[in-house]
C-alpha cells in the first residue's frame, strides 16, 4: 500500500456528486477503501469537509462524512505551530496558497501521492518541482 493525501475538494466533490468531476473524486476515494493506499490527512482536512459537506447538504449528512473520514485516515497530520510553520515555507518556496501549502507539506512529510482538483493555482504550480507524485481525480490511475 503507499500513502495518499487527498485534498478535502475531493471528497467534497465526491459526497455532492453533481460536479464535474465528482465521478472521478468517488474513484479516489474508492482506491483507499479497496486497501490500494493508505489516507494520511491534515486535521484542517476535517475542518473543511465538515464545514462543507454540512453548509451544502446538511447536518446529518456532515456528521455521515465527519464519521468515514474518521474510520478511513490511517495518520492524522496534526497542524501545530511546527508543521504550520514548515508549511508556509514550503508555501513560500512554491508559491502555493496556504491551505494548499499544508496538504503539500503533508504529503512531502510522507511521501505520499497527493491528489487536487486544484490544477491551476496548484498542481501547475509544483509540476516539476516537488519528488512525489500528484495528480488531479480525472487523471487518477
Amino acid at each position: 500500500m503507499k500513502p495518499i493525501c487527498i485534498d478535502a475538494n475531493v471528497f467534497i466533490a465526491s459526497t455532492k456528486g453533481d460536479e464535474q468531476y465528482s465521478s472521478d473524486c468517488k474513484r479516489v476515494i474508492q482506491a483507499v477503501v479497496d486497501g490500494e493506499f493508505y489516507l494520511i490527512e491534515p486535521t484542517i482536512c476535517l475542518t473543511e469537509i465538515v464545514r462543507n459537506i454540512t453548509k451544502y447538504l446538511g447536518m446529518e449528512a456532515g456528521k455521515t462524512q465527519e464519521n468515514n473520514l474518521l474510520q478511513m485516515v490511517s495518520i492524522w497530520e496534526i497542524c501545530d505551530d511546527h508543521f504550520c510553520a514548515c508549511a508556509g515555507y514550503t508555501g513560500a518556496l512554491y508559491g502555493t496558497y496556504a491551505l494548499d501549502s499544508i496538504y503539500l507539506e503533508t504529503a512531502l512529510k510522507h511521501h505520499a501521492v497527493l491528489v487536487t482538483l486544484d490544477d491551476k493555482d496548484f498542481l501547475q504550480r509544483i509540476k516539476g518541482r516537488v519528488e512525489i507524485e500528484f495528480n488531479h481525480p480525472k487523471y487518477f490511475p
